[in-house]
């Protein structure tokens, strides 16, 4: 999915302060993303090539400090047979001045994979200890791998101008019995460059990696494509 990663993919986009202020303004928020990207990745594994994208996301405010989020994501290769589909649906809750937990619940569905469809459960923090850096981990248990993956990561975010904003991450994963690999799993970074059209669209390029630290087959992956997005 676009939202948690390089979300569901290394890849959730990063949100401007511009359009965080929207969100603050109304309870329900809607977001819709299109994108190319020169190769897919989930969890570390590299699933398709050149592919296009496309994510449907709300976010219903439930109080000051608590949002519900639903989601629906589509991915098609371009040149092979390879598509994926997920829905998912996500408790996000404020619980200190810069930090916010959540759990989430999240079916995918893969055709034509070497991975299994199927149900995930997952939870994660979010701290910014700093206006430019967010510190993020989460844990899931993947229903159709039997196994369990985390992960954390450190975000640096920069305006450049009052429309252009830069985030720059690296993080490190651990799985456990997550197909047959029970141990550090992957080192992955990105960087995202984006541009603010207006208070409702944006245009995101983004470049980003995935180098393996078990003992599987994996290969190393670096990954660029772009998004554009539209709030409702």
């Amino acid at each position: 999915m676009i939202r948690n990663a390089l979300l569901f993919c290394l890849c959730p986009i990063t949100f401007t302060p511009a359009q965080a202020e929207i969100e603050n303004e109304i309870k329900l928020g809607i977001e819709a993303v299109t994108g190319i990207r020169s190769g897919y990745l989930y969890r570390g594994y590299d699933l398709a090539g050149a592919s296009l994208e496309f994510q449907l996301q709300a976010e219903f405010a439930l109080s000051n400090e608590s949002s519900l989020n639903f989601g629906v994501w589509h991915l098609a290769e371009s040149d092979g047979d390879f598509s994926a589909n997920s829905a998912y649906l996500e408790l996000d809750h404020q619980v200190a001045e810069q930090l916010w937990i959540g759990g989430s619940i999240t079916y995918r569905e893969l055709d034509r994979s070497s991975l299994n469809s199927g149900s995930d459960l997952g939870t994660y923090f979010r701290y910014r200890p700093h206006d430019d850096w967010t510190i993020s981990g989460e844990l899931h248990y993947d229903f159709a791998a039997d196994g369990w993956y985390a992960d954390t990561e450190l975000e640096w975010s920069q305006p450049l101008s009052d429309s252009v904003f830069i985030a720059i991450s690296n993080g490190v994963s651990f799985a456990s019995d997550f197909y047959g690999d029970s141990s550090f799993h992957d080192f992955f970074s990105r960087i995202t460059l984006t541009y603010a059209l207006s208070d409702e669209i944006a245009f995101t390029p983004f470049a980003g990696s995935s180098f393996s630290l078990s003992d599987s087959n994996r290969d190393d992956e670096v990954y660029a494509g772009f998004w554009f997005e539209v709030i409702f």
